[in-house]
């Protein structure tokens, strides 16, 4: 895909790529992460990543809320820049939102991290090449992992982000998140405290209804088939509207590292099909002016908070968590799991379990296997041995074939092939629950502390008071002037009636 239909990127910031005169290798990597993360968001933007990131099918092994079965069906796809696929979970209608002998509702998961980033000595021979492009190399490399690449150069663990947020909130747009590494079991706690709070002049906040935002959640090649859902527009999001509108103001285009409400080919990332291979000075011009208008607009974050302070809801809640985790799976559990979660249902249950069962691709249609047996393959041939069996050198010194016919004969049986620490760098399980089907409340109500009402009080009488006697002082002024005037007025009328 990357070669066929982006050229290897070969065409793209070719300057940017090459090691300046008297730049460290530190300096040289650390500005090349920045530029192949670039290249991502092109990709991101412009194609289609739901064949490269993670699938919701794929991802979730087991699903249990409130101890009653869920699968991928109870899960949306939303699509970040940030993330590449997320996906919110939803009870169905029919299922209770509160836990069995009234406790609060729990979710429980085992999911698949994809956390196995080894690469292999003939892989390393390919990206060793001369021939193959820097940022090439860095988003086929299993040590250059794509998550890191998107979050630049931050060291980042292996795992997975959880947002906690409102049903009527945009996801990402929330603080409240828990991060969960792989290979380990975490149990998620959660508190939730319902604010209500009270407009004044001096702190306003909005009462409901609330206004709202259509924000994109998926969407597929070229700026197909996108997909919307409004959201409550929160603080956050009035910041987010001003941020592209400036974006839009100076580039004519909106950033995809924001929130936004328009089609893909309006964002200044978007490369047209015809220019994936070899991109026009006007997408690259539009990319630079996007770098540098969004820098500004981002400085302008702390200054547009307070401008829409006051849109502040008046009601909410927040998901106070705290989280707890351990060691997982235990060696002596790598079997099972293999056996009753990594294992095709298909052939659990007797079937036979062929290449095409389960297949979903967008981009990658000519594929003859699925995401899950893509999946399942990988740790079949971890062990010397297993990879001899199954697996030959081919004409290339960097590719091997393996029969996966062969693979699928034994597949029932190869939990010897597996390293056990492989599987669970691959694994985690999450237990999200509420404390309780109720909330803590923070309510303000209109009202005074006896203090502050004597203090009120106190200032209302003395300015009473101190007016008064000002206005006493000044009529009895008033008076001694009008008597001072008559009394003048008299002795000037007689001085003037007498004769020298």
């Amino acid at each position: 895909y990357l070669k066929k239909y982006w050229g290897k990127f070969d065409n793209w910031f070719q300057e940017d790529t090459k090691k300046r005169p008297q730049e460290s290798d530190e300096s040289y990597e650390d500005r090349l992460e920045t530029v192949c993360k670039k290249l991502l968001d092109v990709m991101w933007v412009s194609g289609d990543t739901r064949d490269i990131s993670h699938l919701d099918k794929t991802m979730l092994l087991s699903c249990r809320y409130n101890n009653e079965p869920c699968s991928h069906k109870n899960f949306s796809l939303v699509q970040t820049s940030r993330f590449w696929s997320c996906y919110t979970f939803h009870p169905d209608p029919g299922q209770s939102y509160s836990g069995p002998g009234g406790r609060g509702a729990e979710l429980d998961m085992v999911l698949f991290t994809d956390g196995y980033t080894v690469s292999s000595e003939p892989h390393n021979d390919f990206l060793n090449s001369d021939s193959v492009g820097v940022c090439f190399k860095r988003l086929i490399a299993r040590q250059g992992a794509t998550n890191r690449l998107l979050k630049s150069s931050d060291p980042q663990s292996k795992g997975l982000r959880l947002f906690i947020h409102e049903a009527h909130s945009y996801p990402m747009s929330q603080t409240e998140f828990v991060d969960v590494a792989s290979a380990t079991s975490t149990s998620i706690k959660l508190r939730p405290v319902h604010n209500r709070l009270i407009s004044t002049p001096s702190r306003r906040c909005s009462e409901p209804p609330i206004e709202t935002i259509n924000y994109v959640r998926h969407f597929s090649n070229a700026s197909l088939n996108v997909v919307t859902k409004a959201y409550s527009k929160s603080v956050s999001d009035f910041v987010v509207e001003a941020q592209q509108s400036i974006l839009h103001s100076n580039c004519g285009c909106y950033s995809h590292l924001l929130a936004f409400s328009v089609n893909t080919s309006d964002l200044c990332y978007f490369a047209p099909p015809q220019e994936w291979i070899t991109p026009s000075d006007a997408v690259l011009k539009r990319i630079d002016c996007h770098d540098i208008w969004l820098e500004h607009a981002q400085r302008k974050s702390e200054e547009l908070a307070k401008e829409f302070q006051h849109r502040m809801w008046c009601q909410f809640t927040q998901q106070r968590p705290w989280q707890q985790s351990r060691r997982w799976p235990p060696f002596s559990a790598v079997q099972e799991i293999w056996e009753n979660l990594m294992m095709p249902p298909q052939y659990r249950h007797g079937v036979e379990f062929l290449p095409e069962d389960g297949k979903e691709h967008h981009i990658f249609r000519n594929m003859n296997e699925s995401r899950q047996l893509g999946q399942i393959l990988v740790f079949l041939t971890q062990d010397y041995n297993c990879f001899s069996f199954f697996c030959r050198n081919s004409t290339r010194s960097y590719y091997y074939e393996c029969n996966i016919s062969l693979m699928l004969q034994h597949l029932k049986n190869m939990s010897y092939c597996i390293y056990q620490k492989t599987l669970a760098d691959t694994l985690a399980s999450v237990s999200i629950s509420l404390q309780s089907p109720g909330a803590d409340v923070y309510k303000e109500k209109a009202g005074y502390h006896w203090t502050e009402a004597l203090s009120e009080v106190g200032g209302t009488l003395g300015l009473w008071l101190g007016i008064s006697v000002v206005s006493t002082f000044e009529l009895l002024e008033f008076f001694y002037i009008l008597a001072q005037r008559c009394r003048g007025g008299t002795t000037g009328s007689e001085s003037e009636g007498s004769p020298d």
